[in-house]
């Protein structure tokens, strides 16, 4: 039986009543908002297409719209203070759901303005969540939980989805995923509106540098919760990789519920921890890039929770709060696109400093000269709760998914029992340059290129612009997903950096392969050729290059150059394949060159770029010690390239 307390009987709740709710809700928008950022990057690529300044100003606008999202919400929720309640989260929850449910239906132009206008409010929302969230005792610290819990969630799922989002994908698997984030993100903010109306548990201010949400962004966008960047600039295996960051994640997370503030010395070293890490990430590869992501997982959120206290309120007003909320639109695409703009205009500098400089302006915004203690304009000192063991909890769903993600289409590079040697002769090859998964059809449609390989029947595959982690090409790893996809072997050779690069598939093993670094010339962007041994059914070894020179038109010296340095650094024992995107065309003097050193041509007429209407002959197939017997050039809309195909024997 229950009782009624006698009325003005003050209603205790547990001392953690709240947090995992609003930790989870910071939680769910993460997801949300990163699958999103990682979507923008293709649906960019469209605005690139047309150069790189309405590239750039469609990105900036883009983000920075997020301010007027903001502004909106608070309007029509009247928040006139400009501090979000529960009832703007829920509104801004709900927009965001439909949006993320008709974007799962959307194609073409529709989907590109859709889904760029669903990342406007996807950042507008999370930063107004944790505004809420932070803008109370302890809050920063809850806010900052509940963004590396997200962190956490989007590697997790990224794994089970072999890092191809469920944004892109026609089938039941992006829906049911759509379904679920839409619905939960939904339901917990209705949740919220309950608890908040039973406790009168309202926020009463907003931190002063709600900024660093976008910087935080922008790094998590790119390395802390990229878990195809994590394998690829490491060399571990996609799942090993992914579970080692889901579970330094987790301590992350797991290390930011002790009850006092960080002391200053702590502070500071997590601030210089946060920066090495980044500076290590990207400018280390091996085990040691890996260790610096650890490093960089369990540093991140202490910084961030001393960033997000509400050390001093802002100040009220809806405008100020949709200006805070644009530069955080622009702090999250500001340096993914100065990084990404240097593959085509150069920067002065390293690319890597752009994001060594966000991590500096992260870390620095995590330093005070004391230790927060009573808040001015809050009642509670800057301590969690005793108890917070349901808080605990939430580090179990990104565990969860990492383990599930752990399965041979991650943990391998390599196809299910791939022989030592090829097929009897005659045997395909396919060459293509696959615009780092990217459509002209603003889509990133990994089944439908395996589909298109699979069609040609190959027994070895030379692809060009292979992503294994970029923003701009949706964050996924096209080889470790084709590799299995396909049941072959697979080798990948960076280029532009570790995340893009050349490949080489087969259906048998792939030995002795060699990553050749081609001069950088009149750039503007690095670029390799990967040559590997592929043994046929007789056991002779066939030399297969997979190669791509520099693209602009003028740049045939620096094609030279780089066609020169390669047959230094490989001398040519037939029989020998060398296949790639040469931009170069019939006649010119990259090809005479490599007709003069015994190259012979598969096809040297059939026009390949632009896929759809194709004005040029810039992709090709060479062999020496082999006879070429038919090939093709195919239609596929995966691409801004036509794939070839070629059927030849060994002499």
């Amino acid at each position: 039986m229950t009782t009624t307390p006698p009325a003005g009987t003050p209603v205790r709740t547990p001392p953690d009543a709240g947090t995992p709710t609003r930790v989870w809700l910071v939680a769910l928008l993460t997801v949300l908002c990163l699958e999103l950022v990682r979507a923008s990057g293709p649906l960019l690529d469209r605005a690139f297409a047309a150069g790189v300044v309405n590239a750039a100003v469609t990105a900036l606008g883009t983000y920075a719209f997020a301010g007027v999202v903001a502004a909106l919400l608070l309007l029509a929720t009247r928040r006139t203070t400009g501090s979000p309640d529960a009832r703007t989260l829920l509104v801004g929850s709900a927009v965001l759901a439909a949006l993320r449910l008709v974007l799962q239906a959307l194609d073409g132009s529709a989907l590109f303005v859709v889904g760029l206008v669903a990342v406007a409010v996807a950042v507008g929302v999370l930063t107004l969540a944790v505004a809420f969230v932070a803008g109370r005792p302890a809050g920063g610290r809850e806010a900052a939980i509940g963004l590396v819990l997200g962190c956490g969630l989007s590697v997790g799922l990224q794994l089970v989805l072999g890092t191809w989002d469920a944004v892109w994908r026609d089938g039941w698997t992006g829906w049911v995923v759509a379904g679920i984030l839409a619905l939960g993100v939904v339901a917990t903010a209705r949740g919220l509106v309950a608890f908040t109306a039973a406790t009168s548990a309202e926020a009463t201010g907003r931190p002063r540098r709600l900024w660093v949400l976008g910087l935080f962004l922008a790094l998590a966008a790119m390395i802390v919760a990229n878990p195809a960047f994590v394998a690829s600039q490491s060399g571990v295996a996609l799942g090993w990789a992914g579970l080692v960051v889901v579970v330094a994640n987790s301590l992350g997370a797991l290390t930011l519920l002790r009850r006092d503030p960080w002391s200053a010395s702590v502070r500071v070293g997590a601030a210089v921890l946060l920066v090495a890490g980044v500076a290590c990430a990207l400018w280390l590869t091996g085990i040691a890039a890996l260790v610096a992501v650890v490093v960089l997982q369990l540093s991140i959120g202490i910084v961030l929770s001393a960033a997000l206290s509400a050390h001093r309120p802002a100040q009220h007003g809806i405008s100020r709060t949709g200006a805070a909320t644009l530069v955080v639109g622009l702090g999250t695409i500001g340096p993914l696109l100065l990084y990404m703009l240097d593959y085509d205009v150069p920067l002065p500098v390293d690319n890597v400093w752009v994001m060594v400089l966000a991590a500096l302006g992260l870390a620095l915004s995590g330093l005070r000269r004391r230790t927060p203690g009573a808040v001015p304009a809050l009642t509670s000192p800057d301590r969690l709760p005793r108890r917070m063991s349901s808080v605990r909890l939430l580090v179990l769903p990104a565990l969860a998914l990492a383990a599930v993600g752990l399965n041979p289409s991650t943990t391998s590079t390599t196809g299910a029992d791939v022989p030592a040697r090829a097929d009897d002769e005659p045997l395909v090859l396919v060459g293509w340059n696959l615009h780092y998964g990217v459509s002209p059809l603003t889509a990133v449609d990994l089944e439908g290129i395996a589909v298109e390989i699979e069609s040609m029947d190959p027994d070895v595959v030379t692809l060009q612009e292979v992503n294994r982690g970029w923003v701009f090409g949706g964050g996924t790893d096209m080889a470790t997903w084709l590799a299995h996809r396909l049941r072959m072997t697979v080798h990948f050779a960076p280029a532009a950096d570790h995340q893009f690069g050349n490949a080489v598939l087969a259906r048998s093993e792939l030995t002795d392969s060699v990553v050749h670094p081609l001069p950088y010339g009149a750039g503007p962007q690095s670029r390799s050729a990967l040559s590997t041994t592929l043994t046929t059914a007789d056991g002779t070894a066939l030399r297969v290059t997979s190669i791509h020179t520099q693209h602009r038109e003028a740049n045939t010296p620096t094609r030279l150059e780089q066609l020169t340095a390669l047959a230094d650094a490989e001398p040519v024992t037939p029989p020998a394949l060398l296949a790639g995107d040469l931009n170069a065309e019939p006649g010119w003097p990259e090809i005479e060159l490599l007709e003069s050193a015994g190259w012979v041509p598969a096809d040297s007429e059939t026009l390949t770029s632009p896929a759809d209407a194709p004005t040029a002959k810039i992709d090709w197939v060479f062999g020496q010690g082999v006879s070429f017997l038919r090939g093709y050039v195919w239609t596929a809309p995966q691409s801004d390239h036509r794939p070839l195909s070629v059927e030849f024997s060994v002499d």
